[in-house]
């Protein structure tokens, strides 16, 4: 990780506690860090770039894939002021549930890559479905967790994701029906 570019994604992290995203400018982070808009345009194109970034390295460091499920909920709960801010601005909200979104899809492709061997005979296209078919799962029992200020329990959402997920096998047989399709 880059430490420089690390610090104008948390400034501006820790600018949207004050200021709507849309609202946003690189000249107030470039203030704030002491720093000419050079150095932010050496990192970064848009302020959405260094908003996906700081999401992108957050959830590396937040979730792994050995506890996917139980990290997602982690994750929200850690972040559950940002993930509000950014809820606030269609963009930032846009931003960070497809990132996650894309994120959990990366993380599903290397799980299925490295448990099931029929996964590696499918076409990307089926690939593609698979995962973002539990993604999506994962995905909308998380923003219902978030949307709803933790009602239901996470131990009930994180139930619930391991039974959209199914127990190894499942995936294996689903996988099976496409691969013959």
């Amino acid at each position: 990780m880059n430490k420089k570019k690390y610090e104008f994604a948390k400034e501006l992290v820790k600018e949207l506690q004050s200021i709507h995203y849309s609202k946003m400018s690189i000249s107030n982070l470039c203030k704030s860090l002491h720093c000419s808009r050079q150095s932010f345009y050496y990192y970064f194109d848009t302020i959405d770039d260094c908003l996906v970034y700081y999401l992108n390295e957050t959830f590396k460091l937040q979730i792994r894939t050995d506890y996917l499920i139980s990290d997602l909920f982690n994750f929200a709960n850690k972040n559950a002021d940002f993930i509000n801010e950014c809820m606030k601005d269609d963009v930032a909200s846009n931003l960070l549930w497809s990132n996650l979104f894309n994120y959990i899809k990366d993380v599903l492709n290397n799980v299925f890559f490295e448990n099931i061997d029929d996964y590696v005979g499918l076409y990307i296209e089926q690939k593609e479905a698979l995962t973002s078919f539990y993604a999506a799962g994962f995905l909308e029992q998380l923003k219902s967790y978030v949307i709803n200020k933790h009602f239901p329990s996470a131990d009930k959402c994180i139930k619930y994701c391991l039974a959209i997920f199914g127990a190894t096998e499942d995936v294996r047989n689903l996988i099976l029906r496409i691969a013959k399709n």
